[in-house]
């Protein structure tokens, strides 16, 4: 019987737009109307000191929070994110700087396939997701072994399993949320390579950083 995992169907994001986006919590006034956009194939960076709003208004891109005021839109569609998986289905995918989200008593495999819609168990169809990693990560020359369990990777070798799981979904649009923090300096050398390889393909990257060393 074939497999019948679904992975997000490949399409390219060309224009993603936020205007004049105004967020508060209690006593803080995180965004005022803030505007901002990136194409496809562009690296934006946001810079900024802790607390300035960066992370704030890309989680509102990834559906964490809900803008107060203001528009989002994608290819001149507003768009209006609920959830998270409001925006993994629009093309948007959110990489943090922690790697909490991966169970470390799973494989690679395991971790990308969580979550995938399946009319079977998503765990059950680790030959295909095994292969379709293969295929990624000599197009993208991401060193990740599917087989390897968590635990067992490096920092550096978690976060290129994020970078996976979001080009196996099928992302166009990916937030990076100080993705050098943690890294040794191999580790960075390897992630610029493997992101300058994801905007040569067309994805459009947001980077957020309280510095520009690089």
């Amino acid at each position: 019987m074939p497999s019948t995992t679904q992975t997000a169907p490949v399409r390219r994001i060309q224009h993603v737009e936020m205007c004049d986006i105004v967020k508060r919590f209690p006593g803080v006034l995180a965004n005022s109307k803030v505007c901002f956009d990136i194409r496809a194939g562009e690296v934006h960076a946001l810079l900024g000191e802790n607390g300035a709003g960066k992370s704030t208004l890309m989680r509102q891109l990834y559906g964490l929070y809900q803008p107060d005021e203001g528009t989002i839109s994608i290819d001149g569609k507003l768009q209006s994110f609920h959830s998270p998986a409001d925006a993994i289905h629009a093309g948007d995918r959110h990489d943090p700087p922690t790697f909490h989200m991966l169970v470390p008593t799973l494989s690679v495999a395991q971790n990308v396939a969580l979550g995938l819609r399946s009319s079977r168990e998503p765990l059950l169809d680790l030959q295909k997701v095994t292969a379709r990693i293969e295929e990624l990560s000599q197009a993208y020359g991401i060193n990740v072994d599917p087989r390897a369990y968590i635990w067992q990777l490096s920092v550096g070798e978690q976060q290129r399993v994020e970078i996976m799981k979001a080009l196996y979904r099928g992302a166009n649009v990916i937030i990076l949320d100080e993705p050098t923090a943690v890294l040794i300096p191999q580790e960075v050398n390897d992630l610029f390579v493997t992101l300058r390889r994801m905007v040569a393909e067309g994805h459009a990257l947001v980077f957020i950083s309280i510095n520009c060393r690089r």
